[in-house]
């Protein structure tokens, strides 16, 4: 039977500790994760998790692979668990430096050769939306966020000492766990607002100085929002901006979604975006995400929180 062992680091502050319970709820969350993602892909490997050590300045826990399967898969395996871990979402793993972040978690010792690394990206792609994927994955961030100890969180598909070549700092915890906002209404509605950052093809704006929606495609559906970054907007009406408006926009914003509770269930009220950080002219990509069929996943998500 094969083994394969793969690397959870917790970068830490020097001034402080991390918690029992910051650490406990967020490797619960990245077990049922990595569990579930190894169970869609090959569901007769066992996935383990076991707290090994830490060093000065870093915290390092390993979880294990195991399995009636070559090395070279469970090799794969990890791998699609730890880009699972530090991925945005959906939208990122599309991106055009999508074989470079690949590649700097695989590291430059591999023997896996683009197509490979082309593979292990259509995988993360097909498992990542899944409510018992994404789920886990925003409850890890969830759990990681007010503990101030903890300055940022990477992995490696090995157990090498040295630290993770990318670790997500603490500043996008809150964007990586979808930060939640609950209110009540006038009428005694209970009320909440959910912020992500995501990536979503522009489909329509309104090229006139109005409060019209704009419309956008994410999450294999096309949505009105409301376009709240007033310096963008100002911007690109004016023509400041290298943005042509062409077909392939594909904005990197951050979208706040209203949902009301009807029924025991949160259903999505309104959209808007409240910041645009970057854009990009790829037509390609803007395919992909618009060849993303819509499903259930999303009210699904939003349903469970």
């Amino acid at each position: 039977m094969s083994e394969q062992p793969l690397t959870i680091y917790f970068d830490l502050s020097s001034d402080d500790r991390p918690t029992v319970g910051a650490v406990g709820a967020a490797m619960v969350q990245f077990e049922k994760m990595a569990g579930e993602a190894v169970f869609l892909m090959e569901p007769g490997v066992e996935f383990t998790l076991v707290y090994q050590y830490s060093a000065p300045g870093s915290l390092r826990i390993i979880a294990g692979l195991r399995g009636l399967v070559t090395s070279e898969r469970l090799k794969e395996l990890a791998i699609v668990v730890v880009t699972l871990l530090i991925s945005n979402g959906f939208s990122e793993i599309q991106s055009r430096a999508t074989d470079e972040a690949l590649k700097a978690i695989i590291g430059e010792e591999t023997s896996l050769t683009d197509k490979d690394i082309q593979r292990i990206a259509e995988a993360v792609k097909r498992i990542e939306k899944s409510d018992t994927v994404a789920g886990p994955r925003r409850e890890f961030y969830r759990a990681v966020e007010p503990d101030k100890a903890i300055a940022g969180v990477g992995a490696t598909p090995n157990e090498s000492s040295e630290p993770p070549a990318i670790i997500i700092p603490r500043s996008e915890f809150n964007d990586r766990a979808g930060v939640i906002i609950e209110k009540p209404t006038e009428d005694g509605q209970e009320q909440r607002t959910l912020s992500e950052r995501i990536k979503v093809v522009l489909v329509q704006p309104p090229l006139i100085e109005s409060r019209r929606m704009w419309r956008f495609f994410w999450n294999g559906k096309e949505e009105g929002a409301k376009m709240l970054d007033e310096d963008f907007k100002t911007k690109l009406l004016k023509g400041e901006t290298s943005l042509k408006l062409a077909g392939g926009v594909v904005l990197d914003v951050t979208l706040e979604t209203t949902q009301e509770k009807r029924d025991g269930l949160w259903h999505n009220k309104s959209f808007s975006i409240t910041e645009v950080h970057g854009w990009d002219q790829n037509v390609e990509q803007a395919d992909m995400l618009l060849s993303n069929e819509s499903n259930d996943d999303y009210q699904s998500d939003q349903n469970n929180q």
